[in-house]
């Protein structure tokens, strides 16, 4: 009967970690594109930061993430993508400027959505 009890409290104690940390690598990685992305001297540069942050991107869609948190997370990403493919357009017309100025409105997005990441609650 404890035994019934214990296990999924076993189980739960040993998930937990891992799905916290399920996200932290590749919203880590679109944090330091980001910074780089915001540092580059040059369009070219830029471009490689943000296309790495498209990847990362992608690949947190693929994480697992809690069940009541998913909906609005995803939704954030898919306005980061949005917001980065804006950017690229940008950068290929010749207006670094403005791919700047979506840029920036991927940190607007982050301060909205970033408590959906987090695996809590």
């Amino acid at each position: 009967m404890l035994k019934n009890l214990l296990l999924p409290l076993v189980i739960g104690a040993i998930a937990l970690p891992a799905l916290a940390g399920d996200l932290e690598q590749p919203m880590k990685k679109i944090g330091f594109n980001y910074k780089q992305a915001l540092k580059a001297d040059d369009a070219a540069t830029m471009e490689k930061h943000i296309q790495a942050m498209k990847s990362e991107v992608e690949e947190a869609k693929g994480r697992q993430m809690p069940a009541a948190k998913k909906e609005k997370f995803l939704q954030g990403l898919n306005e980061v993508q949005t917001e980065l493919d804006a950017s690229l357009a940008a950068l290929q017309a010749g207006d670094e400027a403005k791919a700047r100025q979506h840029l920036s409105r991927v940190n607007d997005l982050k301060k909205e959505y970033h408590q959906y990441a987090k695996q809590k609650g």
